[in-house]
């Protein structure tokens, strides 16, 4: 038996396996979307009883006037630029080292893929540990060699931030690893082969083979980390809970305390819907690019 919709036919039996799941997807992801993008257009506490206040754009106007947005935004600039300077390069050298055949090969994959899979708070945890002032074993070591002393990472307005963003790249480079690797692994033998008669050095073969044909796998990775820094939170509130002052606030931090600590769910809401549309446009200009540049 089959059903016509759109002009075409699909089986019911197909369509009824599927419900059950659209169901669900529309009940976790649609209807709160909608909620979302409904209630950045009110004034709300949060509370059941209380009713909606309507203020039309009030809340997006109040985000791009608030004294925390520019910090928040600049530090979203910080979590991009290191991701890119560093995360890339270090995740890049690592995957070329993972997909050489070598005793312990297993040994290092797990190794450098371990931090991905430790719960993020429990990572802020124990840098936050690693970093203490004092006694903690960085400021130790630094104090050891002369280079400074009683230095507070997490504690100081000028480097919390950096403390932050140096947990994150540590955090995410096993994840792009295994990316990248993947990417290189696509790479048929044959043209490595073809190269290394030809008489094609090492260095040519990475410039001139491997990074044109994983043009895709830059676009993945690139897409992750400047996406990926919008949705930083849990690393952040292990780590600094938004301080010292505003020094550490992102969009996701300041989404958090202005609903559960100052009760402005609609204001909130309007922030999660700015950030949805800067990752998607972020998502499109990254795609735009490489398929320019790819044309």
């Amino acid at each position: 038996m089959q059903y016509k919709l759109f002009g075409k036919k699909y089986p019911v039996e197909g369509i009824l396996m599927l419900l059950p799941i659209l169901l669900l997807y529309g009940i976790v992801i649609i209807y709160p979307l909608f909620n979302m993008v409904y209630t950045s257009f009110f004034e709300w506490s949060g509370i059941v009883s209380v009713p909606y206040k309507f203020v039309g754009l009030d809340n997006y106007i109040a985000f791009f006037t608030d004294f925390y947005t520019m910090t928040a935004f600049k530090n979203i600039l910080i979590l991009i630029v290191t991701g890119v300077i560093f995360t890339i390069p270090i995740s890049f050298f690592l995957a070329t080292v993972i997909n050489k055949k070598f005793f312990g090969l297993r040994a290092v994959k797990t190794f450098y893929f371990l931090p991905v899979v430790i719960n993020r708070v429990a990572i802020g945890l124990m840098f936050t540990f690693i970093f203490f002032p004092q006694t903690g074993p960085f400021p130790v070591i630094l104090s050891m060699l002369g280079i400074a002393n009683n230095v507070n990472i997490l504690g100081n307005i000028n480097t919390a931030m950096w403390g932050v963003a140096f947990v994150n790249t540590w955090n995410d480079a096993g994840f792009q690893m295994i990316i990248f690797s993947s990417g290189m692994a696509s790479i048929p033998d044959d043209i490595y082969e073809a190269a290394e008669i030809d008489g094609v050095t090492p260095w040519q073969k990475l410039i001139y083979i491997t990074l044109p044909m994983m043009k895709s796998t830059f676009k993945i990775v690139l897409v992750f980390i400047l996406t990926g820094a919008f949705k930083v939170f849990d690393l952040i509130m292990a780590l600094t809970s938004g301080g010292p002052g505003s020094a550490t606030q992102v969009p996701s931090t300041l989404l958090y305390k202005n609903a559960f600590t100052f009760s402005k769910f609609g204001y909130a809401d309007s922030i999660a819907v700015l950030t949805v549309v800067l990752c998607l446009l972020i998502t499109y200009m990254i795609n735009h690019f490489f398929r320019t540049k790819s044309a």
